[in-house]
Formats: structure tokens, sequence, C-alpha cells
């Protein structure tokens, strides 16, 4: 009788070992917590590997606001645009409203304030390209490239092709609040000199080509980018 009250106090003890072990184990596995996940994220810090990320939109992803079934609205000529770009040979299409809104909704601005098209449908023509250092193309451009290109096909303007001929030849704008649209901005990545150059856009947003993003806009609030801003830069004529 002894032996089977002490087999069973036993058997009891282990029980309750188990039991507890099992409900530590179960507290442990919920008390971690995952960071939360986006759906359209878009790296702002593309030389950086520590995957900054800012929730904004890609303008190749992004889908207009469906009218409202009561309102009408006059269909307006969609304006062609045959891409003066080396092995390219599709055309960009796409209303001028479309482009403003979109990137104002990118921008954080008021679509009113995004007067330049000729400046966001040669963004949007390009955004994505991949990068290639030394490209001039479609099929890659890099980030002195791309200011170059753009100067020349939006101002008619024709830029040096180094990021640091280009701050060299422009005029030193102090404080970055002080910037406008279609200002240089220059970084010094890992280095005393420019390596690198973006155009402003506005809302502290600059467009450029990125070693790994390729094409794309990125924020000058971002950790990364106000790590290695070097200044801002007013083209003569710009």
């Amino acid at each position: 009788m002894m032996r089977n009250r002490l087999l069973f106090t036993v058997a009891c003890i282990v029980l309750a070992i188990v039991l507890d072990s099992c409900h530590s184990s179960q507290k442990a596995t919920y008390s971690h917590s995952s960071k939360p996940k986006f759906i359209n994220d878009v790296a702002f810090a593309p030389h950086n590997k520590s995957n900054v990320t800012h929730n904004a939109i890609d303008p190749k992803k992004y889908t207009p606001k469906p009218a409202p079934k009561s309102a009408t609205v006059a269909q307006k000529p969609v304006k062609k645009v045959v891409a003066p770009v080396a092995g390219r040979k599709e055309t960009y299409e796409e209303p001028p409203k479309v482009v403003r809104n979109k990137y104002a909704e990118i921008l954080g601005v008021q679509p009113k304030e995004i007067t330049n098209k000729t400046l966001y449908q040669f963004i949007d023509k390009w955004y994505g390209t991949n990068y290639r250092l030394g490209g001039q193309d479609g099929s890659g451009i890099d980030c002195s490239g791309f200011a170059q290109k753009l100067y020349g096909e939006v101002y008619g303007i024709d830029l040096s092709r180094t990021s640091r001929e280009q701050y060299s030849n422009c005029k030193r704008i102090k404080h970055a609040h002080d910037a406008r649209e279609g200002d240089l901005v220059f970084f010094h990545i890992h280095s005393k000199r420019i390596t690198h150059v973006g155009v402003y856009l506005a809302n502290d947003f600059f467009v450029h080509s990125s070693s790994t993003g390729g094409v794309m806009i990125s924020s000058l609030n971002e950790d990364y980018w106000h790590k290695y801003y070097a200044g801002c830069g007013r083209v003569p004529g710009g």
C-alpha cells in the first residue's frame, strides 16, 4: 500500500513539472513580437544594407482611385511620347493627371503642386531602370548619368558627367530646406569626396539612380541619407 502511494506521489510531481514546462514554453513563444510588414514598402536607403524602408507608393503599381459612379468625366486624349532612350522601343502613355496625382501622393503634396509635367513624365519613364556604372541608357544608368540625362531632356542644360564635376560647377545652397525643385543633392558615402548625386523634387524627396535599387525616389529624412548628406547645389540657368 505504501509503495503504491509513493509511486502515485512521484507520478504527480513529474506530471506537474512537465505541465509547468510546457506552459512556460508557450509564454515564451507568445511574448515574441515580429516587426510589422507593409504591402508597398519602398527601400529608401538603397546603398544601405540595414534594410531601412519607408512606406510609400511604387509608381509602377499605382492605381488611381475610381471616380464616383454618378460623376461624368470627359475623356481627354492620351498624350504619347516616344521614349528617346537607346534600347527602348516602347512608348510612354499616361494622362498628365494620373502622373500628377500619383507623384503628389508619393511626395506628400497637393496635386496642384506638381506643375512640371515634363519632369515627372521623365521620372515616370525612367523609374525602376537598373543601375549600371557608366551607363547612360535604358539598359542601365548611374547616378550622375541620370542627373545629366534629366537636365538635358527636362531643362535643356548640358550638365557635367560626374557627380564631383556637377558639385564643383553649381552654386552651393547652405540649407537643405532652401532647396527647390531641380536642385542637385550630393552625398559622400564612405568617403570625404562626393560619390553620389540626385535631383531634388519637393518635401525633402529626391530622385536618383541607386546602386542597388535603380532609378527611384528617396527621402533626405532617412537616417542613411541624412548621415552621408553633403549639400545641395543650384545649376546656373536651372
